[in-house]
C-alpha cells in the first residue's frame, strides 16, 4: 500500500506544493485506488498532478466525516469526472464511500456552513453512492472503519455545531460520521485518519477489533487535538506511547502543543503535503 497527502495545512520542505487548512490522502493498494477526503479547495488536484497522480482516475471517493475541510474540494473533482461530454473521454465512475451521516447539513453558531456541499443524490449521478456504518472492505487489505464506538471517556468533546437531521430537526453535532481507514500490513496495523473527532484510541481499539490485529505499525493524519487541554494530550501521548509504533504522521488538526508533547517520546516524523508513505 501506497499513501501520498495531497494536501495538508502544511508542505514538506522543498517539495513546492501547496498547503491550505484541509487533509486528502491518495492510496493505491493493488488495483484500487483510493482518495480519501478532498481537502477545502482544489489544491488537492492541482499537487496531485505536480506528483504524478490523476485523483479523477480514484476506484473509490471515501469521506473521513462531513466537514468543509474534507469534503469542498468536490467542487473541483466533480467537473474532472463528468469532463467526458467536453474532452471526449471520462473517467471510470468511482464509489463515493462514508458514513450515512457525512451529507448532513452543519452549521456553526452565527449561521456559518460547515457540512458538505453535494448530497448523495448529486454524488449519485457521478458515480455509486455507498453508505455505511458498519466496516467496508475495499480491499483484502484496506478497510473503511465505518462508525467508531466512543469508548474513552477522556476522549469525549462538547459539540460546537449543529447537524441538521433527515427529518428537518436540528441536533448537537457529535460527528458520529467520524471515521477513518486502517491498512492491514504484515508487520501491523496502518491507521490513516482524516481528523480523529472520534478520539485516536477509540479509532485504533474499533481498527483492531475489526481486523482481528492488535499491532499498531503508525498512524497517518489528523489527530483534532488542537484545542485540547495538555490533560488529554497527554492521556494520548500515553495510549500511542504503548503501541511501540514505527512511525506518527501527526499533521492537520493536530495542534502545535500536541506535537510538541508528542516529540518528546514518540516517533513523530515530518509530515505534510507531498508525504509519500509505502507499507
Amino acid at each position: 500500500m501506497e499513501c501520498t497527502l495531497l494536501a495538508d495545512n502544511t508542505a514538506l520542505t522543498d517539495r513546492y506544493l501547496l498547503s491550505e487548512s484541509g487533509f486528502s490522502a491518495y492510496i493505491r493498494d493493488g488495483d484500487a485506488r483510493v482518495l480519501f477526503d478532498t481537502g477545502f479547495s482544489g489544491v488537492f488536484l492541482d499537487n496531485a498532478r505536480r506528483m504524478d497522480i490523476e485523483p479523477a482516475e480514484a476506484t473509490h471517493v471515501v469521506f473521513s466525516h462531513g466537514h468543509l475541510d474534507h469534503t469542498w474540494g468536490l467542487q473541483a473533482l466533480l467537473p474532472e469526472l463528468g469532463n467526458e461530454t467536453t474532452e471526449g473521454t471520462g473517467h471510470r465512475p468511482p464509489v463515493f464511500l462514508s458514513h450515512p451521516g457525512a451529507y448532513l447539513p452543519r452549521r456553526r453558531p452565527g449561521n456559518s456552513e460547515i457540512g458538505t456541499l453535494y448530497s448523495a443524490d448529486i454524488l449519485a449521478r457521478f458515480g455509486t453512492v455507498q453508505l455505511a456504518k458498519e466496516p467496508v472492505w475495499i480491499t483484502d487489505r484496506l478497510v473503511f472503519l465505518g462508525e467508531i464506538p466512543r469508548v474513552h471517556a477522556w476522549e469525549a468533546f462538547a459539540p460546537n455545531a449543529e447537524v441538521t437531521l433527515r427529518d428537518g430537526t436540528t441536533a448537537p453535532d457529535h460527528l458520529t460520521d467520524d471515521s477513518a481507514l486502517a491498512y492491514q500490513s504484515d508487520a501491523g496495523l496502518v491507521i490513516i485518519s482524516g481528523c480523529s473527532h472520534s478520539g485516536i484510541a477509540n479509532i485504533i481499539d474499533h481498527a483492531r477489533g475489526v481486523c482481528s490485529d492488535d499491532r499498531i505499525r503508525s498512524v497517518i493524519g489528523g489527530l483534532h487535538l488542537m484545542h485540547a487541554d495538555q490533560e488529554r494530550i497527554e492521556q494520548t501521548a500515553r495510549f500511542l506511547a504503548k503501541l511501540n509504533l514505527e512511525s506518527l504522521h501527526a499533521c492537520h488538526c493536530t495542534g502545535f502543543a500536541a506535537l510538541h508533547t508528542f516529540s518528546r517520546t514518540l516517533p513523530l516524523k515530518e509530515t505534510g503535503t507531498g508525504l509519500k508513505t509505502v507499507w
